[in-house]
């Protein structure tokens, strides 16, 4: 043991990272297309308005994170080990979201309310390792996280619930005490089935069962499907996240490597909502039309095809897959032109480098990236709407050929 340090922290800390929209006032604007009138009942003249544009909130305050950690640092190994570990509890009061509220209050902007409280508990491990042999020398490090998030309270009201991504279907997501934030809410799906036999002991959803269709599970035991057997059916929180660092070295020539991952964590894949079922027109995904229900019999991934068929894109647990992915992020081979011959050229130093990003991702994920975190458009709750591929733009490959130059 070289050097062995133990740390406690302990702090509060203030968020008032809301849009600046003047949170606490009702706002008002003229808008004469919409709020003019001729109320003078004159027949050549209007009188201009106001309309209501934002609802204020003046019980609105920062929310506030708690934080305790524990952490251990340590050299090793006649400094050749390096180890960082902290473990750690976060606990944040008064969160501020926005709340949904009666279409007939208006058509303002929704202000942003402090509803509750949600606790992280997690461990951060990170080791490094350097050594060499002769002219060899290497590095490597490697670090991983896993976090607990659990919302303990909504406005003190243990039925309380948040759904998320409401605006076009059904909402995808639910956050409510006791569990993880953005909590994926549908119906489950326990395949397709395969022939009549199957469909007369199915539950029934509707006039909609029968062979070739998805098998909605009956959580509440009632023998029918209805909206009551909506439940919580996964969760887009990872079981970890890592990253890997290789530095590799043999005398003028340098090979780093960086790659980076998540594990266990699950998406749900908009895109499919799309194109797998009639939601819009245009074509469909080639899923749809080489792995649906074709016959009795059948052990199918997806319901026969009908163009009549509103009931197969219900919110379930088909849309959600697996995320994990490991991800090379950054390749770089570099070859450091000897001194001696910068020394004659009346040079610092000089490095010729090639170097990839993005160029190689291990994942089952079907989507076009699994790197989602938060959904990004616009400023809308961005923590309820977790997990949720909306068919975002992948990273792009790139590859760089180059010179470093010092004088």
């Amino acid at each position: 043991v070289n050097d062995l340090k133990l740390r406690f922290g302990w702090g509060k800390t203030g968020n008032q990272l809301i849009p600046n929209v003047y949170n606490a006032y009702t706002l008002y604007a003229a808008d004469p297309s919409n709020n003019a009138y001729d109320i003078n009942g004159t027949g050549s003249s209007i009188v201009g308005g106001f309309d209501l544009v934002q609802f204020g909130n003046t019980n609105g305050k920062w929310e506030t994170t708690t934080s305790t950690n524990i952490g251990l640092d340590a050299v090793l190994l006649n400094n050749k080990m390096e180890l960082v570990l902290d473990v750690y509890n976060r606990v944040t009061s008064d969160m501020l979201t926005q709340i949904a509220i009666p279409r007939t209050a208006g058509t303002g902007s929704i202000p942003f309310t402090n509803i509750g409280e949600v606790q992280n508990k997690g461990i951060d491990l990170g080791i490094n390792y350097r050594d060499k042999v002769g002219d060899f020398r290497y590095q490597i490090g490697l670090s991983i996280g896993h976090y607990k998030n659990k919302v303990i309270k909504l406005n003190n009201d243990p039925n309380a619930t948040i759904f998320g991504f409401t605006t076009r279907l059904p909402a995808i997501s639910a956050t409510k005490a006791g569990l993880p934030i953005a909590s994926y809410y549908g119906y489950f799906v326990d395949g397709v089935i395969k022939d009549d036999a199957e469909a007369a002991s199915a539950p029934k959803f509707g006039s909609y069962t029968r062979a070739g269709t998805f098998k909605f599970r009956d959580v509440n035991g009632d023998g029918v499907i209805t909206a009551a057997d909506r439940t919580i059916i996964g969760n887009p929180h990872p079981d970890f996240t890592y990253g890997i660092n290789i530095n590799l070295g043999y005398k003028n020539f340098d090979l780093t490597m960086f790659g980076q991952g998540v594990q266990g964590n699950e998406i749900f894949n908009y895109v499919r909502y799309w194109t797998d079922f009639n939601t819009f027109q245009g074509n469909r995904s080639k899923e749809m039309l080489y792995d649906s229900w074709k016959k009795q019999g059948d052990v199918a991934k997806l319901p026969r095809l009908n163009s009549g068929d509103a009931t197969s894109q219900q919110i379930s647990s088909y849309f959600l897959e697996d995320g994990s992915y490991l991800r090379l992020k950054n390749v770089q081979l570099t070859y450091s032109i000897p001194a001696n011959i910068m020394k004659k050229a009346k040079m610092g130093s000089a490095q010729i480098y090639v170097q990839g990003q993005n160029i190689l991702t291990l994942t089952k994920y079907t989507g076009l990236d699994p790197d989602i975190n938060l959904r990004t458009s616009g400023n809308d709750n961005q923590d309820i709407h977790m997990g949720i591929d909306e068919g975002a733009y992948p990273v792009a490959k790139s590859y760089l050929v180059g010179v470093r130059l010092g004088f």
